[in-house]
């Protein structure tokens, strides 16, 4: 195999500089611990993963069972965990066969679960094969996607509005992987010998046995074809690797986990140890290097998964090609694996530089997806202080050794430092840290952050135009606020910031707000009991959309982020919709509405609520808004149902119908029901609202899960 040779390419150069540790005291191992996000810069985390000789993953281990060496120096553990996830499965469907997605998000501690991101190389899968990478990357995100697991869809083309930021909602997830389509170029080889046949039908090339002269020189000329391909084979390579290190950027800032990247790619089709036929072969040496090294120091693990399998050669065309010269090196059998393993090395030293496994010449792409998550379950995370006096910009190797005999030890094999430059940026954002908001800083991590438990709802409306009005709802536990005494009062300060970014990670709507309270205790006791409401509206063109809200209480210092994912319609062009749907109840006004919708208090006999969780002595009202764009009387037709989600049962049902007037341009048709809760019993429900029109029979329905206890 050249693997090896690849792998001495793309690391240029070896460790010569040591380190010596910073004093520290190692912290006991813990179960699941959840993610720390620590600044220093020399920080360095290294997940292992200890087998016995079974290839079965061994528990019990101790720190003291461990010995790491950064370039032959021995180092001292500063951190030390077992990281013991549980594997969870898909929820299973409910009685209608599907999957209610709630409404509703809900943070109530720091992200704690596996992430996994899925890069879809299109610009090196064949089309033919689109359809095995959909269908791995969606058994994966079915079977093997945790509850508390996040994951991201990105492609190497840069597709953006394609992909899918992280998120747990499995059927966005399986939207964005849907929207895969291979396009890789022709074989380089098949792209010379197509060259090559032209020249010969044009007789630019004799190979006359009577000339053996002319024939040797038409032999030089033969393999002297160059790919008419090459530099747009060169870009595709150079954008694969530049997806990798934007991924392995984006979760820098993500610590205490090990961060899979399940790379679905028939690898690089680029050779580059030919630099006199390939011109960007040094290039992309260096680049490949820059993306592992990136990876490394971002921790993330990469997991090539070839959707080849082993049928690598079912899409050749005639390998016996025609041509006078058979010593040619492209165009045969011979240069067709000649790529291939040139493909495969490529993966295979992603996965080996970053400690992933590379699913490459496999029958079974399944169980190399099943491995794949035992990886990122189970796992020692070891962390140290390195000594950055002595970094330069030589690449450090990591060495993981455990005491035991007769155990294995897969970690990845070290990291190549910022550079002098990079360093002292980095620095210098330590020193400034204090001057930067908190929520800023917690908003721009790409996982939730959860000090602070607050559960969000957005439901969109029609707006001005072609614009939507999207409610945005907080209800921040009271229980969790940190109230300062100051001359009989009690005193907080909540800050709130909304940021709602669409496909393209272009922001569209922001809002801000911060709310000083000055309570009395009897109000804040009654805070404490229940919670702090607050509402915002922020007006965006239709689209896809991933709104994050971030909470930051003063007194404490404490925060939390969530992120929200919505979709808007175009309410203006569809011929009939319907808006989200917004809910209150009885009981709504338990909570303290710091800022009440002036529009929503004329409609809603209470505040929106957030909570999803009602006693049976409440009443809820339902709300929501039924657009038609025709032109023609028409009538829309309402219909309220509750099903019981243990058996299906439809527990209430209520019908109503009203007419609108031709020409009648209002913003929108409210409709609104009333249901009491009196006679459920306790469990777990689904509310249906599905508004149709008459007589066109369009239709709309949204669904809104709940419980009654």
């Amino acid at each position: 195999m050249r693997a090896s040779l690849f792998v001495t390419l793309l690391v240029l150069v070896s460790a010569v500089i040591g380190t010596a540790q910073a004093p520290s005291t190692p912290q006991p191992g813990t179960q699941t611990p959840g993610v720390t996000f620590r600044s220093e810069v020399n920080f360095v985390e290294v997940p292992a993963i200890v087998t016995d000789e079974s290839g079965a993953f061994v528990r019990g281990l101790t720190v003291d069972d461990f010995e790491i060496y950064e370039d032959g120096r021995l180092q001292k553990p500063a951190t030390f965990a077992l990281i013991d996830l549980p594997i969870e499965r898909a929820p299973a469907p409910g009685p209608s066969g599907e999957i209610i997605e709630p409404d509703v998000r809900t943070v109530t501690r720091t992200f704690d679960g596996s992430l996994y991101v899925f890069l879809l190389d299109d610009l090196h899968t064949d089309f033919r094969r689109s359809t095995q990478v959909r269908e791995a990357a969606r058994r994966f995100v079915q079977q093997y996607l945790g509850a508390n697991d996040l994951a991201a869809v990105v492609y190497t083309s840069g597709r953006r509005e394609s992909g899918q930021e992280l998120t747990g909602n499995r059927r966005l997830l399986l939207a964005a992987i849907d929207r895969f389509q291979g396009r890789k170029l022709p074989s380089a080889g098949l792209e010379r010998l197509a060259v090559h046949l032209r020249d010969v039908d044009n007789n630019t090339i004799l190979a006359d046995d009577t000339q053996p002269v002319r024939s040797q020189e038409g032999l030089q000329r033969a393999r002297d074809v160059a790919d008419p391909l090459d530099s747009e084979r060169a870009a595709n390579a150079r954008r694969a690797l530049e997806a990798i290190s934007g991924v392995a950027s984006w979760t820098a800032d993500i610590q205490g986990r090990r961060k899979a990247l399940l790379f679905f790619s028939e690898g690089l089709d680029y050779d580059v140890y030919d630099p006199f036929k390939s011109s960007a072969s040094s290039l992309l040496v260096r680049e490949t290097q820059e993306a592992m090294s990136a990876a490394q120091r971002a921790n993330v693990n990469i997991y090539p998964i070839d959707p080849r399998g082993l049928s690598q050669f079912s899409g050749l065309v005639d390998i016996n090609a025609r041509s006078d010269y058979p010593q040619l090196d492209y165009g045969n059998f011979r240069g067709a694996l000649r790529e291939l393993l040139l493909s495969q090395e490529s993966l295979i030293a992603l996965a080996n530089e970053t400690g992933g496994i590379a699913v490459v010449n496999a029958g079974d792409v399944v169980g190399g997806l099943g491995r794949v998550v035992l990886d990122n379950s189970r796992y020692y995370l070891l962390g140290y202080y390195s000594d950055a006096k002595r970094w330069s910009d030589k690449f450090l190797r990591f060495d993981v050794r455990v005491k035991r005999p007769g155990l294995r030890v897969r970690a990845r094999s070290g990291f190549l430092p910022p550079n002098s430059k990079a360093l002292a940026k980095a620095r210098e954002a330590e020193t400034k840290a204090g001057t930067s908001p908190a929520l800023r800083a917690a908003l721009s991590k790409p996982v939730p952050v959860g000090d602070l438990p607050f559960r969000v709802f957005a439901a969109p409306l029609k707006g001005p135009g072609a614009l939507a009005s999207v409610v945005v709802a907080i209800e921040i536990d009271g229980g969790s606020l940190k109230f300062s005494e100051r001359n009989g009062r009690l005193n907080e300060t909540v800050e709130v910031s909304i940021v709602a970014a669409d496909e393209r990670a272009k922001v569209q709507g922001t809002d801000r707000q911060s709310f000083e309270m000055n309570l009395q205790p009897q109000t804040q006791e009654r805070i404490r009991r229940t919670g702090i409401r607050l509402l915002s509206r922020l007006t965006m063109p239709p689209g896809r959309y991933q709104i994050r809200v971030g909470v930051h209480e003063t007194s404490g210092g404490t925060l939390a982020t969530v992120p929200y994912d919505l979709e808007v319609e175009d309410f203006s062009k569809v011929s009939f919709a319907l808006s989200g749907i917004l809910l209150t109840s009885s009981s709504a006004e338990s909570f303290q509405t710091a800022n009440p919708d002036p529009e929503l208090k004329e409609i809603l006999s209470a505040s929106p609520i957030v909570s999803r969780t009602f006693s049976r002595e409440d009443t809820l009202t339902w709300f929501a808004e039924a657009y038609d764009n025709s032109s023609t009387d028409r009538s829309v037709l309402l219909e309220t149902t509750v099903h019981d989600v243990s058996d299906g049962r439809t527990v209430f049902r209520a019908r109503d119908e009203r007419s609108i007037q031709p020409g009648d341009k209002t913003r929108g048709q409210g409709l609104s029901a009333r249901m009491p809760l009196k006679d459920l019993s306790p469990g777990k429900y689904v509310l249906r609202v599905e508004a149709s029109a008459a007589p066109s029979g369009r239709s709309a329905h949204r669904e809104v899960p709940f419980e009654v206890k």
